[in-house]
């Protein structure tokens, strides 16, 4: 899977229904304790994990778990007849809001009669919306509907505090917008001529409006402009935040086309996924794998509803999963075996499209549910019908796009130059915290960071940051020992004394954070090289000699990234030319003019870290010569067309070379990772603005030899393109004088990013003879003039202005008689 790994379960829940009942789950959501809240029906009375007899002859049953997956407590909510949870809502206040229908009357939790009038054929006709509390008590309930059925489809919060209801009418679609007490703000039904339209679902969108999706069989008339191609079609409705319909798309070949789900994208268009089991016509330009079976099948609509693409995949059920930041689009659901899943089996299947709407990759996981619910971890919970769900680590952690900042023990700040910490994550061990309400930090302007920390005996940081090396820093301050009107003000020197591990390896041994810092009070930076070949950070806080640890924040820069492929394949020529060689577990070269069939090369596509300037690329490769003792010299093409896919390409589509050789490597018939210096053109296509890179790999001298190394799919040694983002000539020196300053109070400098003017608040620590370096990343050093009389402890004032500074990063290096420091600089336009 090229977006994503085979993730690990996690762990498995069952919530335990009565013996003697009927349940149904149609919600599972994350809470913001860690917990979950899981709703939906039940009928019978008390026993396993319900608590309460039944009402009527199904209600609402809501089950709050903590973060442990144990039973905080659970509640029944109904009337006399049938009542059906299909949705659960966090709102603003802590509290729920729940969604679903009803055909009872007043009584019990119900406080209005049912309005569409009790059939014996079973359920709606109403919504019913019940308001519910932190811990579950009800706090106000609602029921909504005319004199038919009305079908509950979905409640979501908007931007205004309030909420979207949507459902279906008998001939439409039924939108209720509601204020945050529950009354309507306005309501809407959209229909056709006279046929019947099912309600799928409804999303705001970035103007404040709302865009509808459903299916009808309805001729043009009333809200509906264009006539149905089929027996069903796609009806796309976008309205105004009032309700007024702006336009209206119909979609769909000459059978079953029934549009369940969309979602806004970042550049602004409609994602639209639904079923369809139409052959080639109307708008459809694919047959079903099977004739007359349902299949997923998705369009991608611009910002004025007219159809960008559109995709028949599968023949599953398949909703928007996640957009990559390359654009391509993850999509989740349930589906049986078919041509475009590699697995011969029915399971919950993840699938990725590019730009086009072409499968990038599948995989299909070990389950059978088709829900799919993200977590606050980046994975996801997936579960069916039964009270029973799974949840799915995080597939592939995401590599640093740009520095990372935590504000350990606090909330997100922002500071005054816009560097965002983010709110404490990613923590383990002992959950403790300690803040201080006010009291000014010395040695910063953002005193806010540093009046939270998470402090513990003991806890740690495990950070997803990819593989590569990056910066580590610490921030700290003591707020405690030593500070005036505390109980520790009698502390100082030797109060708080502990151990910092980063990757297993010691960083710091019995730290002082008094004494580096020069009292309490004030501000404390420490900066720290590391190297993670795991893709996670892992930084320990041990109890050293005295009290316990405490870190108010961790920045952490990449240096280096170690990149795998999102997609690798190799073609072959000859009778080969239409196969596609893109699952397997390796990747082949060899070259012979005189004859086609022998000839194979191998494609490997790259997603470049985002805003991250790259200063070198390595291309490698784990593999060897396979016939001979002989170097074979293995030559790398820059690719400019990115969008060939791992399940798709050929010899037939692949697309040419944009580049002469970037350089060769000399394979033996040694295993070993072969490396290749790609960095001129990866950094050309990072400057053009691209995101995706690929590159070829060949034998451009015919010696008819096959060297055959590991594709992705091998499981071990794969293809990487190790990016360095920092010059390591510059990374160097700034290693050579961190031990120097470790026990010291930084320097500082403001703004960062910087234009033409800064400023730097130097070291107390500092001694005579101050100078200043600007290094930049091919490692050159440039000098600036210091100010006049500049002394340690003091600020000043810098103006580049019509230097040959060019945008980029920087190290600023201070100097004086008492020691070195380096300042990470990013000069901006």
């Amino acid at each position: 899977m090229s977006l994503f790994a085979q993730p690990a379960i996690e762990w498995e829940k069952i919530i335990n229904a009565p013996s003697n009942g009927y349940t149904y789950m149609w919600v599972v959501t994350e809470t913001p304790d860690g917990g979950y809240i899981v709703g939906g029906q039940a009928d019978g009375g008390i026993g396993g994990d319900k608590t309460a007899p039944n009402k009527g002859s199904t209600d609402y049953w809501v089950i709050k778990l903590r973060a442990d997956r144990t039973v905080e407590w659970d509640k029944t909510f109904g009337g006399s007849r049938e009542d059906e949870l299909k949705e659960i809502v966090l709102t603003a206040d802590g509290g729920y809001l729940l969604g679903g229908n009803s055909n009872s009357d007043a009584g019990f939790d119900k406080s209005e009669d049912c309005k569409g009038g009790y059939s014996e054929s079973g359920m709606p006709p109403d919504y019913w919306i019940v308001k519910i509390s932190a811990n579950g008590t009800k706090q106000w309930d609602k029921t909504y509907g005319g004199l038919g059925e009305d079908y509950f489809k979905t409640i979501q919060l908007t931007s205004d505090g309030g909420y979207i209801l949507g459902g279906g009418a008998k001939r439409g679609y039924n939108i209720i917008k509601l204020r945050s007490d529950g009354s309507v703000d306005w309501e809407r039904t959209y229909v056709g001529a006279d046929g019947f339209s099912p309600f799928g679902t409804i999303k705001q969108t970035a103007d404040n409006g709302y865009i509808i999706v459903g299916y009808s069989e309805d001729g043009v008339g009333f809200d509906k402009t264009q006539p149905s191609k089929g027996s069903y079609d796609y009806w796309i409705i976008k309205v105004d935040a009032s309700g007024t319909v702006l336009w209206d798309k119909v979609y769909g070949g000459s059978d079953y086309d029934t549009a369940q789900d969309v979602t806004e994208l970042s550049n602004g268009k409609y994602l639209v996924t639904g079923s369809s089991n139409s052959p080639i016509s109307g708008d459809k330009t694919e047959n079903p794998f099977t004739p007359g079976a349902l299949e997923s099948w998705i369009l991608m609509l611009n910002a004025d509803g007219s159809l960008a693409w559109e995709n028949r995949i599968g023949n599953g059920r398949l909703s928007f999963f996640e957009e990559k930041e390359n654009g391509h689009i993850v999509l989740a659901g349930i589906a049986s075996a078919n041509p475009d899943k590699t697995e011969n089996s029915t399971s919950a299947w993840i699938v990725t499209v590019d730009n086009n709407g072409s499968i990038v990759s599948n995989l299909s996981l070990p389950s059978t549910g088709y829900n799919f619910r993200r977590t606050s971890d980046s994975g996801f919970v997936l579960f069916s019908d039964t009270y029973r769900f799974t949840k799915f680590a995080n597939p592939q952690p995401p590599l640093p796009q740009t520095t990372l900042r935590i504000n350990a023990g606090g909330p997100d700040f922002t500071t005054a130059t816009k560097k965002l910490f983010i709110a404490d994550k990613y923590y383990a061990g002992t959950d403790r915290t300690s803040s201080i309400a006010s009291g000014d930090i010395l040695g910063t302007t953002n005193n806010v960071l540093y009046r939270s920390a998470r402090s513990a005996p003991s806890f740690s940081y495990n950070i997803p940051v990819g593989s590569g090396q990056v910066n580590v820093t610490l921030h700290f301050a003591e707020t405690y020992f030593g500070v005036p009107g505390t109980k520790g003000e009698k502390g100082g020197t030797g109060s708080r004394r502990f151990h910092v591990n980063m990757e297993g390896s010691r960083k710091l041994t019995n730290y002082d954070i008094f004494s580096a810092a020069g009292g309490a009070m004030r501000a404390n930076q420490i900066t720290f090289p590391v190297t993670v070949t795991d893709g996670v950070l892992n930084i320990d806080f041990l109890t050293g000699a005295a009290d316990q640890p405490r870190v108010c924040a961790i920045e952490v820069v990449p240096v280096s990234v170690t990149l795998t492929p999102v997609a690798d394949a190799y073609v072959r020529g000859g009778s080969y030319s239409a196969t596609n060689f893109g699952l397997t577990s390796s990747l082949e070269v060899k070259s012979l003019s005189t004859d086609p069939a022998v000839r194979r090369a191998s494609y490997l596509k790259f997603q470049l870290p985002a805003q991250t300037p790259v200063v070198s690329a390595k291309l490698r490769v784990y593999g060897r010569n396979h016939e001979n003792t002989k170097p074979i010299s293995l030559h790398a093409y820059g690719v400019d067309t990115d969008s060939w896919t791992e399940a798709g390409i050929t010899q037939s589509n692949a697309p040419a070379t944009s580049t002469v050789s970037l350089g060769f490597a000399a394979v033996t018939d040694v295993y070993q990772y072969y490396e290749i210096d790609v960095t001129s053109y990866v950094k050309a296509q990072q400057q053009s603005g691209e995101t995706l890179v690929s590159l070829l790999l060949n034998d451009p001298n015919n010696r008819n030899t096959r060297v055959i190394f590991n594709s992705k799919e091998a499981g071990s040694n794969p293809p990487q393109l190790v990016i360095q983002v920092t010059n390591s000539a510059a990374r160097l020196s700034q290693e050579e004088v961190l031990s120097e300053v470790q026990e010291k109070q930084p320097s500082s400098i403001f703004p960062n990013p910087v234009k033409d003017h800064f400023t730097v608040s130097l070291s107390p620590n500092h001694g005579a003879n101050i100078s200043f370096e600007m290094v930049n990343a091919a490692g050159k050093s440039h000098s600036i003039p210091a100010p006049q009389n500049v002394k340690p402890g003091e600020s000043a004032e810098f103006n580049i202005a019509g230097q040959l500074f060019q945008t980029g990063i920087y190290l600023l290096k201070v100097k004086s008689d008492a020691f070195t420091e380096v300042i990470r600089v990013l000069k901006a336009e």
